[in-house]
């Protein structure tokens, strides 16, 4: 992949898209760890992370009904690095309901099956967040600020 490197890192940027089933998750974990080989110290993390999105992306959004979910990668050489997965919007049922779910770190209940993923976002990734896209959906991301030793002596 070209870019600019510092050392053995390069910084990278990449889009691909997959059809919103969990058939296709293993296909975007290997797309994440393809483009971050590089930056090692955030390639589990980023995977594991974009694996939840994913998931949630099937199982709460129109991109499970047939549609699509996008899935986004940036790092940088300093190892700044952004995860993201775009949905299509609300399920039919959610529309009809007039309901417009977002992802909420909702209090842990050792009792509730399921319900873990965003906290699992939360612990792994530095931040994380979500914005609205044009065509009615969600971009939820993610932010790994770990930064690489030569360019912390460069700021510190």
């Amino acid at each position: 992949m070209p870019g600019y490197r510092l050392g053995s890192l390069t910084a990278v940027s990449e889009f691909k898209e997959f059809p919103g089933q969990p058939a296709y998750c293993p296909d975007a974990r290997h797309f994440i760890r393809t483009v971050l080989a590089d930056h090692r110290r955030v390639v589990e993390d980023a995977e594991l992370v974009v694996s939840e999105l994913f998931g949630n992306g099937c199982r709460h959004t129109r991109s499970g009904e047939g549609g699509t979910l996008g899935v986004s990668v940036s790092a940088l050489v300093t190892e700044l690095t952004v995860v993201s997965v775009a949905d299509q919007g609300p399920t039919a049922a959610d529309l009809a309901a007039r309901r417009r779910p977002v992802p909420v770190l909702k209090p842990a209940d050792s009792d509730t099956l399921g319900w873990r993923g965003i906290h699992l976002v939360s612990e792994v990734a530095d931040d994380w967040g979500y914005s609205p896209n044009d065509d009615g959906g969600l971009t939820v991301w993610a932010v790994f600020e770990s930064p690489h030793p030569s360019m912390a002596r460069l700021t510190g």
